[in-house]
């Protein structure tokens, strides 16, 4: 069995759950882990029961990413195009910060192998480690000659960023795509060493679901807005105006960034948390309405939800293009995100059959992948 060093962080939105979720079927398969990340990696962690070694505060990357974006955005007075280049050279400095305690980690602990995420690549590419090294990324594929412009599927402030990322993935020994071939426009001209694996990102720590969830009633709506801090509250203002009479229960999720206290009024019939299982409420849902983050994507298609999408920023214009292109997503445009517009599309949504029985086969053809087993088996054979 190897010794592999997990390179991880939070705060970027889901680029951490397809890590967490391949590294522990690694662990499944008995290999000894040690996971090197932030703080919100350590909660994150806890229960995987492995060896975790924790950045100095000052490296968390939520903070840091957030600070990069405020400061971008209020340097640019809110020109989200003239803001990415800022983003992208806070961020490189904030790699090479990280790739200190990472070489040492290499040092002290030598694994046979290292496993890190997209927003970790920069940061291990600096380290330059002797030993393999795998990228995971968490959302469709990045990469050369992807299927769409990246200014298509990326928002203009992410864009330097992930361009920037992209250049550097010819220098893994793999890449991951933590994404669904068929979702990602049936790619099929994957470089060398890149691979699809399947939705990683439906990982989920262990949590205790509220009782309500299986009381009778209507069917359940989840309204979820990113767990990243990107001013999207008015989606979830929106949908909930646009379902407060209709005949369905809504959930709404606010991420740990967010409190009931900036919402206006509530309707009746919509419970507000700030964080609860997805897939639980997926499980028992009629449909999502989302920011189109790719986690939340696929655990929607996974448990076979048709969804109302808002794309707000980053690769969420991506995401919402391949769920459309599936057949299994009202698309509404950011800048026309009004309740009326986002009840015309939960309207065609819920009375949509066909939308439902489309999203219910490829929830059957999901389920029958694994795809932890697919990436492990993968990551095992630079071993």
């Amino acid at each position: 069995m190897g010794r592999v060093l997990v390179v991880a962080t939070a705060g970027a939105g889901g680029d951490l759950q397809p890590l967490m979720s391949s590294s522990s079927a690694l662990r499944d398969r008995g290999h000894a882990l040690t996971v090197l990340g932030d703080r919100s990696v350590e909660r994150s962690s806890a229960g995987l029961q492995v060896e975790t070694e924790v950045l100095p505060p000052e490296l968390d990357l939520g903070p840091a990413l957030g600070g990069a974006i405020r400061d971008a955005m209020a340097t640019t007075d809110g020109d989200l195009v003239a803001a990415g280049p800022i983003v992208r050279e806070r961020m490189t400095a904030w790699a090479n910060a990280v790739a200190g305690p990472v070489a040492h980690a290499i040092r002290t602990k030598r694994p046979d192998l290292l496993v890190t995420s997209l927003f970790g690549v920069e940061a291990v590419h600096d380290a330059d480690p002797s030993c393999p090294w795998v990228v995971v990324n968490s959302t469709f594929y990045v990469g050369p000659d992807p299927p769409r412009p990246l200014e298509a599927d990326f928002g203009p402030r992410a864009l330097p960023l992930i361009e920037g990322y992209a250049s550097l993935l010819g220098s893994p020994d793999l890449v991951l795509h933590a994404t669904d071939q068929i979702f990602d426009l049936s790619f099929e001209k994957l470089p060398e060493k890149h691979h699809y694996v399947g939705p990683l990102g439906i990982w989920e720590p262990p949590s205790e679901l509220p009782a309500y969830l299986d009381e009778p009633g209507d069917p359940w709506v989840l309204v979820s807005i990113s767990s990243q801090m990107q001013d999207d509250v008015p989606i979830a203002e929106a949908a909930l105006d646009a379902l407060g009479d209709r005949p369905v229960r809504v959930l709404l999720t606010l991420g740990p960034d967010h409190t009931p206290g900036e919402l206006g009024a509530v309707p009746q019939n919509t419970r507000v948390e700030q964080v609860i299982s997805h897939a639980a409420v997926l499980e028992r849902g009629r449909l999502l309405v989302s920011h189109a983050g790719h986690g939340s994507v696929m655990k929607a298609l996974w448990h076979g939800c048709p969804m109302v999408l808002v794309p707000w920023g980053r690769d969420q214009p991506g995401v919402a293009a391949r769920a459309a292109a599936l057949g299994v997503a009202e698309v509404v445009p950011r800048d026309h995100a009004s309740p009326a517009a986002i009840g015309e599309a939960l309207t065609r949504s819920l009375d949509d059959d066909g939308m439902r029985e489309k999203a219910e086969q490829h929830a059957a053809r999901l389920q029958l992948t694994d795809p932890p087993d697919v990436a492990a088996g993968l990551i095992e054979g630079l071993l």
